[in-house]
C-alpha cells in the first residue's frame, strides 16, 4: 500500500526515532492551512515499511505533544495495520496560530519545514482566529432569535433562520453548531447582567442588586441603560451667578462605557460585566483586560482592537456600536483618562457623580435627624424600633411619657421621616428608617 507523496498536508517518518521531527512538521503544516498527518513507519516514498508499537506506544507520543507543542493540540493518534505492517497515523487540526515545537515556529513549504521569519509570524497572528466565542459552542443548540431579529429588523437588515444568515452574523463555529456567540444573543440563556447599589462610598453595605438578563445580550444591556438614563436627574446651578441645568452624570459616556464592558468583556470566562453605584460615583467593570497588542496610548486614542470580533459585527448591526472607535477619547475628553483603571484582568471605569441623588439626600439628612434628636424623641425612636407593634399607651407606660407627649413626639419623628406607620391604626405596625 501507498499513501502517495509528501505534501502541505502530510509527512512521513520511518521510525519513531523521528518523533520530534514529525511533530515539528505537525507544527508547520497547522501554522500553514490549520490541519495536518503525519505516518510514522512510512518511508519517503509513502510505502508502509512498518514499525513495532509498544503499550505505550501512543501515550508516550500523547505525552510528547503536550510538552513540546505550544499552544496545546489535541492530536488523533491512531494505531494502523497493512498487511501485518503496523504505523501510526497523527493527524490534527487546530487555528489558533502561530503553534510552536519546542519553542520555535515554523510553516509548512510544499514538503518541507521552514524556520518563520518575523514577517511570516505577524502574519500569521493577524490571520489567526483569535474570536473564541465564535468558536466555542453553545451549551444548548435549541436557540431561537426573535429579539435579535427584531432588532436587525428595525435597522433595516432582514434576518433569515438559514444556516447562511446565521454565518454570515458569526453565530456558527466552523462544525455549524450554535456558538457562544449566538447563546448571547438568543431569547433565552444564563447570561446575567447586575446593577448593585451600595449605600455610601464603599461596599460595606448593600442597598438593592437588580439582575437584567436571561434574554438577549442587546436587551439586557439596553435595560441597564435605560435605568441609568431614568435616574440622571438634573438641578439648577446658580454658581458664578448664572443659571445652569446640570445632569447627574454625562450619559453618552456612561452609554459608551457600559456598551463598550459588554461588547469587549471575556464572555469565555463565564463572568459578566457589572455596574456598582455608590453614593459618588458609577463604577462600570468589565473583565479580560486591554488585549494584548493594544498599549494604553493606543486605548486612549481610540485605537480599535476588537476583543469579540462576530460579537462586534452584530453591535454594528443592530447599531449599538461604531468603528470609528470614538467612545473612549468621548470619556476621556468628559472626565479624564484617570477614570480607567486596569487591575487584575479587569477594566473599571469610574463615572463622578455631580450632586447628591435624592435618596441619599434623604438618607443623609436622616441622619442628622437623629443626632439631632432630644433624648425623649431618641427614646420613643429606638423602643419603636425595637417593636413596631407597640401601641402609644404602651409607649406611655414603658417610658413614662405622658399620651400626650408621645403623640407629639411620634408626629415629630414621622415629620422627619425617620418613623413611618405600616397599615392601619388598629393593625398596623411601625417601622423606623
Amino acid at each position: 500500500m501507498n499513501l502517495g507523496r509528501e505534501n502541505e498536508y502530510q509527512e512521513f517518518k520511518e521510525g519513531l526515532g523521528q518523533l520530534d521531527n514529525g511533530l515539528k512538521s505537525l507544527t508547520s503544516m497547522l501554522n500553514k492551512h490549520g490541519k495536518g498527518t503525519v505516518y510514522f513507519g512510512v518511508d519517503d516514498n509513502g510505502n508502509i515499511c512498518g514499525l513495532t508499537i509498544g503499550k505505550n506506544t501512543t501515550m508516550d507520543i500523547r505525552n510528547r505533544i503536550r510538552d513540546k507543542i505550544d499552544p496545546r493540540i489535541y492530536a488523533s493518534i491512531e494505531e494502523l495495520d497493512n498487511q501485518g505492517k503496523h504505523y501510526i497515523k497523527v493527524s490534527a487540526t487546530g487555528f489558533d496560530i502561530p503553534y510552536s515545537f519546542d519553542g520555535r515556529f515554523y510553516i509548512r513549504n510544499v514538503s518541507a519545514d521552514e524556520k518563520a521569519s518575523n514577517d511570516i509570524l505577524r502574519k500569521m497572528l493577524a490571520n489567526s482566529d483569535s474570536d473564541i466565542l465564535r468558536q466555542k459552542i453553545a451549551p444548548i443548540q435549541t436557540l431561537t432569535f426573535t429579539a435579535l431579529f427584531g432588532i436587525l429588523a428595525g435597522n433595516g437588515i432582514h434576518p433569515k433562520a438559514t444556516k447562511e444568515f446565521y454565518s454570515n452574523y458569526g453565530l456558527l463555529n466552523r462544525e455549524g453548531n450554535y456558538n457562544f456567540n449566538a447563546y448571547l444573543l438568543s431569547d433565552n440563556n444564563d447570561i446575567t447582567l447586575k446593577v448593585v447599589t451600595f449605600q455610601g462610598k464603599d461596599k460595606s453595605e448593600m442597598s438593592t442588586r437588580t439582575v437584567y438578563g436571561n434574554k438577549c445580550l442587546l436587551i439586557s444591556l439596553s435595560e441597564v441603560m435605560n435605568y441609568f438614563e431614568s435616574i440622571n436627574i438634573t438641578r439648577v446651578n446658580l454658581d458664578n451667578g448664572q443659571r445652569k441645568e446640570e445632569y447627574l452624570f454625562d450619559f453618552p459616556s456612561f452609554r459608551e462605557a457600559w456598551i463598550n464592558a459588554c461588547l469587549h468583556n471575556d464572555w469565555n470566562n463565564g463572568v459578566a460585566p457589572s455596574v456598582f453605584l455608590f453614593d459618588d460615583r458609577i463604577e462600570i467593570v468589565s473583565y479580560g483586560g486591554l488585549p494584548y497588542s493594544l498599549s494604553k496610548e493606543g486605548f486612549f486614542n481610540g485605537t480599535s482592537v476588537p476583543v469579540n470580533k462576530s460579537l462586534l459585527t452584530i453591535f454594528l448591526a443592530a447599531k449599538y456600536a461604531e468603528q470609528s472607535g470614538h467612545g473612549i477619547p468621548t470619556i476621556v475628553e468628559k472626565y479624564g483618562k484617570n477614570v480607567f483603571s486596569f487591575e487584575d484582568a479587569m477594566l473599571t471605569v469610574t463615572i463622578p457623580l455631580a450632586f447628591d441623588r435624592p435618596e441619599v439626600e434623604k438618607r443623609k439628612l436622616t441622619v442628622l435627624f437623629k443626632k439631632g434628636l432630644t433624648t425623649n424623641q431618641q427614646r420613643i425612636y429606638e423602643l419603636l424600633g425595637k417593636d413596631g407593634t407597640l401601641s402609644l399607651q404602651n409607649v406611655s407606660d414603658q417610658t413614662g411619657i405622658g399620651i400626650s407627649g408621645v403623640k407629639k413626639i411620634v408626629r415629630q419623628l414621622q415629620d422627619y421621616g425617620i418613623l413611618i406607620r405600616v397599615g392601619s391604626k388598629r393593625d398596623g405596625t411601625w417601622v423606623t428608617k
